[in-house]
């Protein structure tokens, strides 16, 4: 079995530190979820984990339960880690505040953080340290992400390269009265033994299911005479794939399917061609919009052309980042048409070069 490959952490917190020169960046885990700027910066994706890293000096600290404390320590580069019960963390981390004084913290506490501190702890330190300036997570740490390192393509790539071997062989099962839920339990169990390690969506929506762009039920059975749509969004060693294809039901697309397939694929490919540094994801998007507004179909077609993925499926970017070498983004134009229910959609991801 491949042996996980540790992330070069401890540069990208050098640069971090380079690039901002001042405060201290406070990062948790708590009972769940994944905190994918606490595994880019330290490698870990440990339970009741907090990571407080100088942006001025050397000092770093991780503080993790006990019960993965020797893990933290083989797969974490940072010197000092200790473990802590989890009702005593904010305990240990207040000594630490005090200790160095820290009066700038940049931390994820915005709105719409997707792994945010809890707001009681936030509400604490500012309680307890009068002088402490809270600041959102830095800008730069974000930018770091979007810009993949040759490890991180390299394993992106390796992750595209098996699901598409597993969509060659889906075909196989892919027939009338077959369940979505046998198909989508065969896609986890291939996925599974190919090192995939986290798991955000797989879709089996077939027949009026497709039609539905984000249906997650797969509680259907494959109808005749029509399509399945399968989108795959799964990450190998915490890194995001996401690419979806479309199949028959029954060996075979109808005149119908096969027209609005064939104006997908020409929209898909279009896309692909435009991915450049320079342009935008609005930009794509818009330029597919002309397309399929060309055959009527603009209406059918949700104004977005895709999105950013990495160490999460929805990776630091919007519609509006300008691309540059080395993001990595999906392309996935899809047409909805409910009152056929009918749904089709290509998408793979794409590395910028």
């Amino acid at each position: 079995m491949e042996t996980l490959i540790k992330p070069p952490c401890r540069d990208r917190r050098t640069r971090l530190r380079e690039a901002l020169g001042k405060g201290w960046l406070l990062l948790y885990k708590g009972g769940e979820y994944f905190n994918e700027n606490l595994y880019y910066l330290t490698g870990l994706d440990t339970f009741y984990t907090f990571a407080l890293i100088s942006l001025e000096t050397h000092h770093e600290y991780i503080i993790t339960n006990p019960f993965e404390c020797l893990s933290a320590k083989s797969l974490c580069d940072v010197e000092y880690i200790c473990e802590c019960r989890p009702n005593k963390l904010v305990s240990k981390l207040t000594e630490l505040f005090r200790k160095h004084k820290i009066s700038l913290l940049y931390c994820d506490y915005a709105f719409d953080s997707r792994t945010p501190l809890p707001p009681e702890l936030v509400d604490l330190l500012r309680g307890t340290f009068s002088d402490l300036t809270l600041q959102p997570l830095p800008s730069q740490l974000f930018r770091m992400r979007m810009l993949k390192e040759p490890f991180e393509i390299s394993t992106i790539k390796k992750g595209i390269k098996i699901i598409k071997e597993l969509f060659a062989e889906l075909p196989a099962m892919i027939k009338p009265g077959v369940s979505e839920a046998d198909i989508a339990a065969e896609i986890y169990k291939h996925l599974i033994r190919s090192g995939f390690n986290k798991f955000y969506d797989v879709f089996v929506a077939s027949g009026p299911n497709s039609a539905i762009p984000f249906y997650r039920a797969n509680k259907g059975y494959l109808p005749d005479n029509s399509v399945v749509l399968i989108d795959i969004c799964a990450a190998i060693d915490y890194y995001v794939c996401d690419l979806t294809r479309l199949f028959s039901t029954s060996g075979s697309f109808t005149e119908r399917q096969e027209k609005l397939y064939s104006i997908i694929r020409n929209t898909y490919a279009k896309a692909i061609q435009d991915v450049r540094p320079g342009t935008s994801l609005a930009e794509l998007s818009e330029k597919a919009k002309k397309t399929l507004a060309g055959y009527g179909l603009d209406k059918y077609y949700p104004n977005k052309i895709g999105h950013f993925v990495g160490l999460s499926p929805d990776d630091p970017g919007d519609q509006d980042t300008v691309l540059e070498q080395g993001m990595v983004l999906t392309i996935e134009p899809g047409l909805y048409l409910p009152n056929e229910g009918l749904g089709i959609r290509i998408e793979d991801t794409v590395i910028v070069v």
